[in-house]
């Protein structure tokens, strides 16, 4: 019982990873999908059957039992096609997964199969050989001696089935015009056909089944690998997370009191002294954005959770606005706002995205010179919410965009014209959008370029 009990629950041992139930479930579906191609085909034989019975009238087959079988197997397979589309749903309330559902097809199939064969010759049948395709696909979704189980069980039905129809107990259906000697009752065909047949059948199973478990192996080797990889990262990341979090103390501190002496609070400096102290306070300024750039991208890989929620686009890009309305205005932008809907809401993590869009918003007013324009676009769709940011700024050439979303990477023209910045922002933007489940695009120039402004954009695609 124990043996028993271990063998339907369909879970080999070496394929306990989430990868391997995703890959089920996309084979399931592409069963489904062989299942309306092997429909079409069958109504294919059938009509080309009839028309060459028109030049070889000799050639009958039981047309209206294939093409009830042909209906059934249509019925059924609508039935395991709504079936996979709330099957997650009813894994949760029932306990059975994925390999369940494919070992039903399966079954199924093959008792199809079985009424085909026999109403098309039993032995003589040319769907015999269809078996080895199944045996091929089940292979690869179904642990070994499962198949073989299915398998050594149709064996004997269909040799139980030649068996009845040799003694005459149950009727022969043979292809007139096809077989001209009956097969059936030759009691040496039947030892090597099936003989064959069974040889065929387990070889058949076996190599499929190894080479199966050959890439199930792999592919739990690399999911295992990229596990280690993964933790070594985080671990990484905490170290650095930890000796930056450590420099930011002494570098604030440094600032702060550069800031007294160059505001003369504690006491008047020399003139000449000025310009070199202002130079130290913009050095530590830029090493702080540098150190709060990696503490923030840091701690967006540390985090391995979304915390997901209802958000308002067009509420978040107002706020957006407001915490960067004084640089707006003292650059003289026009900063534009459209949506094509009053209430866009989706799912996903407020923060992260208010931190990825702010960044955007930030550059674009970075690299936008006064009286320049900036323009945020909300597009909802019926499957994705568009957010365009786009401005008439410096812009972006055309070299540098494929190492834009790289650490540390900073555009050649804005190191050209000495415009700070730490190349951390669209690397974290970039690692926050990815994480969401969106897809991130940047432009240059933009929809707004004009002679002298070459502009970008930022296209940002959220899931709703």
């Amino acid at each position: 019982m124990v043996i028993f009990s271990k063998l339907f629950t369909l879970v080999p041992e070496r394929i306990k990873f989430d990868s391997f139930w995703i890959e089920i479930r996309k084979r399931n579906k592409w069963l489904i999908h062989l299942r309306y191609l092997a429909v079409i085909l069958l109504l294919c034989f059938v009509a080309g059957s009839k028309i060459i019975q028109n030049y070889v009238p000799d050639i009958s087959l039981p047309y209206t039992k294939i093409l009830l079988l042909t209906g059934l197997i249509f019925c059924y397979n609508l039935l395991f096609h709504y079936l996979w589309t709330i099957f997650p749903k009813i894994s949760q309330k029932v306990k059975v997964h994925s390999l369940h559902f494919s070992l039903i097809q399966i079954v199924s199939d093959f008792i199809v199969l079985i009424f085909l064969i026999y109403f098309t010759g039993g032995v003589e049948s040319p769907f015999n050989t269809f078996f080895v395709f199944h045996l091929i696909i089940g292979s690869l979704l179904l642990p070994g001696p499962i198949i073989s189980l299915i398998m050594t069980m149709t064996l004997i039905t269909l040799i139980c089935g030649s068996l009845l129809e040799y003694y005459q107990i149950i009727p022969h259906n043979q292809i007139a015009g096809i077989v001209k000697t009956p097969l059936y009752n030759d009691p040496s065909y039947l030892i090597v056909f099936f003989s064959t047949f069974t040889i065929v059948v387990f070889v058949s199973i076996y190599l499929a089944n190894s080479i199966s478990k050959v890439l199930y192996e792999r592919e739990k080797q690399l999911f295992e690998a990229y596990k280690e990889l993964e933790e070594a990262e985080r671990r990484k990341s905490k170290y650095v997370m930890t000796v930056v979090h450590d420099l930011k103390t002494p570098v604030s501190a440094a600032l702060t009191w550069v800031d007294l002496i160059a505001n003369k609070s504690i006491g008047e400096i020399p003139e000449y002294l000025l310009e070199p102290i202002n130079r130290i306070k913009n050095r530590l300024r830029n090493a702080l954005d540098l150190i709060s750039g990696i503490l923030e991208i840091t701690q967006v890989r540390l985090s391995s959770e979304i915390n997901k929620e209802n958000v308002d686009i067009n509420k978040l890009i107002q706020e957006l606005y407001d915490k960067h309305r004084i640089l707006i205005l003292s650059k003289n932008l026009e900063y534009r706002v459209k949506s094509n809907s009053e209430n866009i809401v989706i799912s996903t993590d407020e923060k992260l995205l208010n931190l990825a869009l702010s960044n955007i918003i930030s550059n674009a007013i970075k690299y936008t010179e006064p009286n320049g324009v900036i323009e945020v676009k909300v597009t909802e769709t019926d499957k994705v919410v568009e957010i365009s940011i786009a401005d008439n700024g410096i812009g972006i050439p055309e070299d540098d965009l494929p190492k834009i979303f790289q650490e540390f990477y900073r555009s050649s023209i804005s190191r050209a014209k000495n415009i700070e910045g730490t190349g951390l922002g669209m690397a974290l933007v970039k690692e926050i959008i990815t994480r969401l489940g969106g897809e991130i695009s940047i432009y240059s120039p933009s929809y707004l370029a004009s002679e002298n402004r070459r502009g970008t954009q930022v296209l940002i695609k959220l899931p709703k």
